[in-house]
């Protein structure tokens, strides 16, 4: 559990740094973004809400859980067969559209580039080693079918509106 307060305060503390430079570079120069686009945040944060909630309880219910953040099973379908890590995926459509949201260009600009970079580097350098080294063989071949980060379009938006249970 140690290990994932620790993770759990980096991410954190990331997000809170990007906002706050932001926030700070807004004051100084303060460009706001379209409306249109801050509604686009609102949708966002409601898709990204959803879709936290889907692959939460996938994990809960399918996989098993050891503790709080891992689990003994791999979970490979409902939004699982569409991207394989949708919660880091909705994390970062979720800080992504606050950004939008909130309508600073700045605010925007370095929470999205903060959170797409964490999330890719720590994906990369942290989660797939241990999931290959958990899963090994069966989730080197889900790895082949299910993209990482960036969700198949259709089987993501039929999942949010009917998530398959099985």
């Amino acid at each position: 559990m140690e290990k994932i307060k620790r993770r759990m305060f980096l991410w954190l503390t990331a997000i809170a740094l990007a906002f706050i430079a932001g926030y700070l570079l807004d004051v100084v120069y303060p460009y706001k973004l379209p409306i249109y686009l801050r509604m686009l945040g609102l949708l966002g944060i409601i898709i990204a809400a959803l879709l936290l909630r889907i692959s939460g309880r996938m994990l809960k219910r399918f996989g098993e859980p050891e503790e709080w953040g891992w689990t003994t099973k791999l979970v490979t379908h409902s939004v699982y067969s569409c991207v394989r890590h949708p919660h880091h995926f909705g994390i970062g459509l979720f800080v992504t559209s606050l950004g939008l949201l909130i309508g600073g260009y700045f605010t925007f600009l370095l929470s999205t580039v903060t959170i797409w970079i964490t999330i890719i580097v720590f994906l990369l350098r942290v989660e797939e080693v241990e999931l290959k080294e958990k899963f090994g063989s069966q989730y080197e071949e889900y790895s082949k079918r299910v993209p990482m980060i960036v969700p198949k379009p259709i089987c993501l938006i039929k999942e949010l509106i009917h998530p398959s249970v099985r």
